[in-house]
């Protein structure tokens, strides 16, 4: 190869290292500027599904009950004792990118109702369903999860989250104990 040829290269290499560093450089700062206003989206979410999984609910205190499995997020109580919030981490599909899910109870122990925060590594169309409103209101009035069926063709997205709202059933009795 000739020098000229060498330095081509040379030159190729340093110009596409160059350009990978900046956009690298650019991605980070982008990266700082949007992390505050990301945290913040996803607390609201997190606080809007809260108050909608129990009927009136505007605030909650944070509960720390011990022994909860590991999919259960926090355990909320609504302040003017109108139930219970759980927020989850349910790992479906895709086990790197859980479903987020909130389960509201009342007083007695049964679920008001469930609302999927998130469940974007589910396979679009089918590990999705279990956002649809057809399968959420089958848990509404349970406490427990003997009659739930899965969802036919999504039975790994929907079998997680059975098996997680069956956590949050058992974080609440915990809590109820511990009162």
């Amino acid at each position: 190869m000739s020098n000229t040829k060498k330095k081509d290269s040379l030159k190729s290499i340093i110009v596409l290292l160059s350009i990978c560093l900046l956009v690298a450089v650019l991605l980070a700062a982008v990266n700082m500027l949007t992390k505050d206003t990301i945290k913040e989206a996803d607390e609201k979410k997190e606080a809007d599904a809260l108050k909608s999984v129990i009927d009136g609910a505007e605030e909650f205190e944070e509960l720390n009950p011990v022994g909860c499995d590991e999919s259960v997020v926090a355990v909320y109580k609504e302040k003017e004792g109108r139930g219970y919030a759980v927020l989850l981490s349910v790992k479906g599909y895709d086990s790197s990118n859980p479903m987020s899910v909130a389960v509201g109870f009342d007083n007695e122990g049964k679920i008001t109702k469930c609302h999927v925060i998130s469940c974007s590594g589910e396979t679009s169309g089918i590990g999705t369903k279990v956002s649809d409103d057809a399968f959420l209101s089958s848990f509404e009035g349970k406490n427990d999860m003997s009659s739930v069926d899965t969802i036919s063709g999504a039975t790994i997205s929907s079998s997680a989250f059975v098996e997680a709202v069956d956590s949050a059933l058992k974080a609440v009795e915990l809590v109820k104990e511990a009162e």
